[in-house]
């Protein structure tokens, strides 16, 4: 053990007093009075106890038992000036900045000296290792009041003392609760090479997921990406942080915003190592979020996984589709279809939004033929939408901006359905598809408001429509979110009285009776 840390320890006597060096016995008698000053104050006489702790004090000066519950006694009397002058004076004497730290932490704080109660945590933790449990949640909890000045001087403590890795795990609690993982990732790495120590990064990681907060995930995050790029950790260690990272990142609902560096972290590591479920996921978050280069590379890197793995094949094909090559994929996701059934349905989708719209709805039939198929649903739709108006020049902008949003690009999405719901309102061919469709994408956008306009003219202009129900739910969620809960509570009401069978009514009912249950409505 390093010398200077055996001279910052601190002994711990039995009751709980703590102080730099050796402290000295007490006598019997006076030990026992000391008892029955600490028995007075737990029974809710302070008054007495601190009468009885004075006149000890005049007999055995500057003892720290003696002192140290005094100063809790002036605690529970609430007399914070007290324990101030009492702290100060001993620990002045005693040249002792671990004596009293607790109580006179508390004192300032209470007189609203918060920077100096902060101080004093921080010193009384430097001084003493076991003084980290209180010490460290005073910081932490005053740390917000001037987190730039904190971590200066936390970093200067914790980097004078590399074989202190509590300073160093509570320096990077510090930057996580300030928003800053990426310095949490710097102070633990340079830790582990000061003290020697491994798993620092692991042990912060560890706690950090517990806490809950959305703070302390992105440390971790940050931590186990590290990790998972620690070209010094073997593969299979660096692989199962990977994976507890994607869980968090999952969990969090993060995994768009961490998969690409999760990627970027395992670049050098085979893909056929990650393990099936973890590649195919990742290829998928980062096709859907904008990262078809990523997602492309990852897959051509290991050109031979696609023999075993057909998901990543489809992958493939709807990367090339993402990326505007929607006649590049089909032959593909066609010869998929013989070995992966749900690759027909985005065969189907693909045809659709190419304008292929004959072969789109007899692989949507196929789909929609089977009940057990999960996108039997989405199918049965897409057959409805073919078949309402099969003339109509919309049907391919629908497949258009059906295309659009599926890649993401909601701007350009909005334009079309915006346009084409300037063609065909209030009664043309797939008017209320149209209205449904713009609305849909201006309420993704967050725009509530906007999405109401086209689906009040769709409920009041198309009542027969087959989508006339579906419009009537849309404009109640519209209001929910613009916080007028009696207008939409009158369209819900509305669709349930007008169509009491209709395929939506039991959402809508549910609907209905959750407004005037919370409500009272």
């Amino acid at each position: 053990m390093p010398p200077d840390l055996m001279n910052e320890r601190a002994l711990i006597p039995a009751n709980g007093a703590r102080a730099q060096g050796e402290i000295e016995p007490l006598s019997p008698g006076l030990f026992q009075r000391l008892q029955r000053a600490i028995d007075l104050r737990s029974s809710g006489l302070p008054e007495r106890s601190r009468d009885t702790l004075i006149a000890l004090l005049r007999e055995r000066p500057h003892h720290p038992l003696i002192v140290t519950e005094l100063g809790r006694t002036q605690l529970v009397r609430q007399d914070w000036l007290a324990v101030e002058r009492l702290a100060t004076s001993e620990r002045l004497a005693r040249r002792d900045s671990v004596l009293l730290g607790r109580e006179l932490a508390e004192a300032q704080s209470r007189l609203g000296r918060p920077r100096d109660a902060l101080r004093t945590a921080l010193q009384a933790w430097t001084v003493s290792p076991a003084d980290g449990a209180w010490a460290s949640a005073a910081v932490l909890q005053l740390a917000p009041l001037d987190l730039k000045a904190t971590a200066i001087a936390f970093e200067d403590v914790s980097s004078a003392r590399p074989w202190r890795t509590d300073l160093a795990l509570g320096l990077a609690r510090l930057h996580a609760i300030s928003g800053r993982p990426d310095e949490v990732v710097r102070v633990l790495a340079a830790a582990e090479k000061r003290s020697g120590r491994a798993r620092l990064r692991v042990l912060f990681a560890d706690e950090a997921l517990r806490s809950g907060s959305s703070k302390d995930t992105s440390a971790a995050l940050a931590v186990l990406i590290d990790l998972t790029a620690d070209r010094a950790l073997r593969p299979e260690e660096r692989l199962a942080t990977a994976r507890r990272a994607w869980v968090a990142a999952l969990a969090s609902g993060r995994d768009a915003e961490w998969a690409p560096r999760l990627a970027a972290g395992l670049r050098e590591v085979p893909a056929d190592r990650w393990g099936p479920d973890l590649l195919l996921a990742v290829v998928r978050t980062l096709q859907k979020t904008g990262h078809a280069t990523e997602a492309r590379e990852l897959l051509a890197a290991n050109p031979a996984l696609e023999r075993r793995m057909p998901e990543l094949s489809l992958e493939r094909a709807l990367g090339l589709a993402r990326e505007g090559q929607l006649t590049a994929s089909l032959p593909l996701l066609d010869s998929l279809t013989h070995v992966l059934p749900s690759a027909r349905f985005m065969l189907a989708e693909v045809q659709f939004f190419a304008g292929a719209l004959d072969s789109a709805q007899a692989n949507y039939d196929r789909v929609a033929a089977r009940p057990e198929d999960p996108d039997a649903a989405a199918a049965l739709d897409r057959l409805f939408l073919l078949e309402e108006a099969p003339r109509s020049s919309a049907r391919v902008l629908l497949g258009q901006i059906a295309w659009e949003r599926w890649r993401g690009r909601r701007a350009a999405a909005i334009v079309l359905a915006d346009s084409l719901w300037r063609t065909q309102a209030p009664r043309a061919d797939y008017a209320a598809r149209a209205g449904l469709e713009l609305a849909a994408l201006r309420m993704e956008a967050g725009d509530a408001r906007g999405a109401l306009s086209p689906l009040l003219v769709v409920c009041d202009s198309l009542p027969d429509d087959r989508l006339a129900p579906l419009a009537r739910q849309r404009a109640g969620d519209a209001y929910v979110v613009l916080g007028d809960d009696k207008s939409a509570l009158a369209q819900y009401e509305e669709c349930l009285a007008r169509y009491p069978r209709a395929w939506n009514s039991p959402e809508v009912r549910r609907m209905v009776e959750r407004l005037r249950k919370e409500k009272r409505l």
